[in-house]
């Protein structure tokens, strides 16, 4: 598969300080978060960037593929070198959610909502899906953080068609990934750089404004494991970014990377392309 174009589309549309400024831009990869780890350990710096055409071994959480369209789908991974505490590591992703959302709503004028921890959602169906992956030792964090986004996908597999969308099945025409790509790493840079500012208020109030379920009875699973699923009314996000969740028993706080969330109302997008 030829170059990704975004080698020469992306450079001229960002405004960031760091991130996207150093990019490996690929065709054809296994995975963008495994080429982004593998390249922090030769030193790449703090926001560079992968971004493929295509993925072969795309991951998503729980063990899941992330599967795409050749040449169609936005598919990069960050490089991340924070200083925040371990256990304010779970807000990043929570920003690159609201940073992506605000990126197609900036080039579509689509309103996406938000399932927490990490599905960017239109129409009830996931467009697109964040996956956070760290290495945590002595010193610094190194955080790898990836973004795919199905933009020009017409049709889906028949196991992801009731439960997957695309930018051009929601608006009827194929949108420019250079612009959605600058605007998000513009927006998760400024919202990334804030969170070290102590501005975590700010990013959980804005994202439960996008937030599915809030407010409603949901059911919370635990793929993997032998832990039985748990409803309750959504409270809200705890400071460190956790689902805060009425249940009988009183409100339990659930972690990022432990849940899927699963709503009366949207029962898509937690096992889909992510």
């Amino acid at each position: 598969m030829p170059a990704s174009p975004l080698a020469t589309d992306l450079p001229p549309l960002l405004r960031t300080a760091r991130f996207g400024r150093t990019h490996r831009a690929l065709g054809a990869t296994g995975s963008t978060n495994a080429d982004a780890l593998a390249w922090a350990t030769e030193g790449a710096p703090d926001g560079a960037l992968v971004t493929a055409e295509h993925q072969t071994a795309g991951r998503g959480r729980h063990g899941r593929t992330w599967t795409d369209a050749p040449g169609l789908s936005l598919l990069a991974s960050l490089l991340l070198r924070p200083t925040l505490p371990p256990d304010r590591l779970g807000l990043l992703p929570l920003a690159a959610g609201l940073a992506a959302a605000d990126a197609v709503e900036s080039v579509t004028g689509l309103v996406p909502r938000l399932k927490w921890p990490n599905d960017v959602l239109l129409g009830g169906r996931k467009v697109g899906g964040l996956l956070l992956e760290s290495r945590l030792g002595d010193g610094p964090a190194t955080v790898v953080l990836g973004l795919g986004l199905n933009v020009g996908q017409a049709d889906f597999p028949p196991e992801l068609a009731d439960r997957a969308t695309s930018l051009l099945l929601e608006t009827g025409r194929l949108a420019p990934r250079a612009p959605l790509l600058a605007a998000f790493l513009d927006r998760f840079e400024r919202a990334h750089d804030a969170l070290h500012r102590n501005g975590e208020a700010r990013l959980l109030a804005t994202f439960e404004a996008r937030m599915v379920g809030l407010g409603e009875t949901v059911r919370v699973a635990f793929p993997h494991t032998d832990r039985a699923p748990v409803e309750g009314v959504v409270h809200g996000l705890a400071p460190d970014g956790a689902l805060r969740l009425g249940t009988p028993q009183g409100e339990a706080r659930l972690h990022a990377g432990e849940i899927t969330v699963e709503t009366p109302t949207d029962e898509g997008g937690g096992r889909t392309n992510g």
